[in-house]
């Protein structure tokens, strides 16, 4: 289990450790507790009398919609749904006024598709964003913003983390969207993520109609606003209170400062008498493993701890105020019920459907993690849940009862092969709906996608060869018997970070020896070679990463600077030359190549790279 705060982020967090050492807070992360009480004081005045010139000169009387996604937050987490006397009063207040649905689930234990499935009301094989840093949310998506938008509805969003910047689609509709900026060129750090704190300060900001650097408020208008907080993300490092108020538990601890976020925006509405025109609906994009099942984080599996999460729903007014729904929901549920909410028509094409909505005993829904198969060569995972019976499969079967089975250790597949094939049929009809057309030019700048990797997505795959349909025998193995492959990855991802980098170096040479087509396992083996200086080895890695079935252009780019340091300059230029055909419009290969070029003394063709990089930037 990986639990102290210097644990492994999900999947990779040593790519991060490798440009930065420890984790780095944001400015004023470390005293978010000491003046988040002033502040929240002063922003809910702000919003105050913000809201009552509003209210005067008068307004759209439709609900406002508030969305709060708490990133990697188990339902259990939340004194809500497990006893946790004192961790998380804000939200076992917001749960005692709405409706507390049991038995909701998330699409995937990954940030960007459970959010894509929030915000489209589709599952991941139809919207295409099937894991972090792959490919964007395509434009012919109509997602929650756009719909409201279209409505009359003005619409922000406040993310604290690069996995759902612009860059990847999710920015779609909303006339303000705020994210964690880039790193300015020459930075020591990747500025990847923000506190809590400061996402929640520029959310009120723009609700009392002070945002900087944000289209300010539209007067009169309602709002959708989405407000994503990242701190309880691995690895967990919460400030000394909460640490205190979670007695010692890192990870609760980052819950408890997720909490006191919600706390303030919902005070501050509270206080401006608006939240009683407002629908909040509050819920996490996936669980966190925590070690169980031997996943130390998420990503890979999709067991109840990663699958389940909370999800509150407080409706304008007393309506249904501290229910309790043991009807099977999902996240892709998010945008029809806040569709509804505003009277907005609901599509028919939709996965999701109206949480208030008449309950359909019947129905099943749909989950995957394609992690294994993107970043470790191993099959696809697909499944299907109704009530207390999930059924998940990845080459083999799974079927348990998580009502008589909270563990999920008793597999009654083989004992019930006539519910497996009645599962199967259900899978592939909920994961059969029309995908999105997808965008003709895909390429995300290499500058964005390392802006994922340093949070810990370092196997992330590139774009560009055919993702699997739900239940297509690959003959790869099934994450569940790659246990102990996971179990030796994240034992060398551990000894990084603890600075012995020899040791994890021979641990992540032992895995790719086992299985040499571990992409994740390559890539950080080939890091930290190449920050060794020990390029000769890091090219003869990346190099058979190459050739193990997925040609990447970050792993071009790797080569190339290792085989620059090697005097092989031919070789350099043969690889740069590739990553620019791979992925034209990356700012990262084309300036690589224009300084290799220039190098060569060949100006004639620098110069056309530096004007298509020039263009590049002038499109932004």
């Amino acid at each position: 289990m990986v639990r102290s705060p210097n644990a492994s982020a999900e999947r990779v967090s040593p790519t991060r450790r490798l440009r930065a050492g420890a984790a780095i807070a944001e400015p004023g992360e470390a005293t978010r507790c000491v003046h988040g009480r002033s502040s929240h004081r002063a922003s809910a005045v702000a919003l105050v009398l913000t809201l009552v010139l509003s209210a005067c000169s008068g307004r759209d009387p439709r609900p406002n919609v508030l969305l709060i996604t708490l990133d990697t937050t188990r339902a259990d987490a939340l004194g809500c749904y497990a006893p946790r006397p004192g961790l998380t009063p804000n939200l076992d207040a917001l749960a005692r006024e709405s409706v507390v649905f049991d038995r909701a689930r998330t699409v995937a234990p990954l940030t960007l598709p459970a959010h894509a499935s929030m915000l489209t009301g589709l599952y991941p094989p139809r919207h295409g964003a099937r894991d972090n840093g792959l490919v964007p949310v395509p434009t012919s998506a109509r997602t929650a913003a756009e719909l409201l938008s279209d409505a009359g509805y003005d619409t922000a969003a406040f993310v604290s983390a690069a996995v759902l910047d612009a860059s990847w689609g999710i920015a779609q509709g909303f006339r303000a969207f705020d994210a964690p900026p880039p790193a300015p060129p020459g930075a020591a750090v990747h500025i990847d993520e923000r506190g809590g704190r400061e996402t929640t300060e520029r959310a009120l900001a723009w609700l009392g109609g002070n945002a900087s650097g944000a289209a300010p408020r539209r007067e009169g208008a309602p709002f959708f606003a989405w407000v994503h907080l990242f701190d309880a993300h691995a690895p967990y490092e919460p400030a000394p209170e909460f640490l205190a108020q979670a007695n010692g538990d890192a990870y609760l601890g980052e819950v408890a400062a997720l909490d006191h976020e919600v706390g303030r925006v919902l005070d501050a509405l509270r206080a401006a008498g608006e939240l009683e025109r407002t629908l909040v609906i509050v819920v996490a994009d996936h669980g966190e493993a925590l070690g169980q099942h031997g996943e130390p984080t998420h990503s890979i599996f999709c067991y109840e701890p990663v699958l389940r999460v909370p999800l509150l729903v407080r409706r304008p007014g007393p309506t249904r105020a501290g229910e309790r729904s043991d009807t099977t929901v999902s996240v892709v549920d998010v945008l029809p019920t806040a569709l509804a909410s505003a009277g907005v028509r609901i599509p028919p094409t939709l996965d999701g459907r109206d949480l208030f909505a008449p309950a359909d005993a019947a129905r099943s829904v749909y989950f995957e993690s394609y992690c294994g198969w993107l970043n470790y060569a191993w099959s696809p995972l697909v499944g299907a849940a109704r009530g207390d019976e999930k059924y998940t499969w990845s080459g083999v079967e799974e079927l348990v009862d998580v009502a008589s089975d909270a563990r999920e250790k008793v597999n009654l597949a083989s004992a019930r092969p006539d519910a497996c094939a009645a599962w199967r049929a259900e899978v592939e009809r909920l994961a059969s709906g029309p995908a999105l057309p997808r965008d003709a030019v895909e390429h995300v700048d290499a500058g964005a996608r390392e802006r994922v990797l340093s949070l810990g997505y370092a196997g992330a795959a590139e774009p560009g060869f055919a993702i699997p349909v739900p239940l297509t025998e690959t003959g790869l193995p099934a994450p569940l018997a790659r246990k102990a492959e996971l179990a030796a990855y994240y034992a060398a991802l551990e000894l990084e970070v603890q600075g012995r980098t020899d040791a994890a170096i021979a641990g992540l040479a032992a895995v790719l020896a086992e299985n040499p087509r571990n992409y994740a396992a390559g890539d950080v083996l080939g890091a930290l070679l190449t920050r060794a200086g020990r390029d000769a080895e890091a090219v003869r890695v990346l190099d058979g990463l190459q050739h193990a079935g997925r040609e990447r252009v970050t792993t071009h780019l790797s080569l190339a600077t290792c085989l620059a340091r090697l005097g092989r300059a031919e070789e350099e230029l043969a690889h740069l030359e590739r990553a620019v055909e791979l992925q034209p419009e990356g700012r990262a290969g084309l300036e690589a190549l224009a300084r290799a070029y220039t190098a060569r003394g060949r100006t004639r063709e620098a110069q056309s790279i530096e004007r298509r990089v020039a263009a590049l930037r002038g499109a932004r």
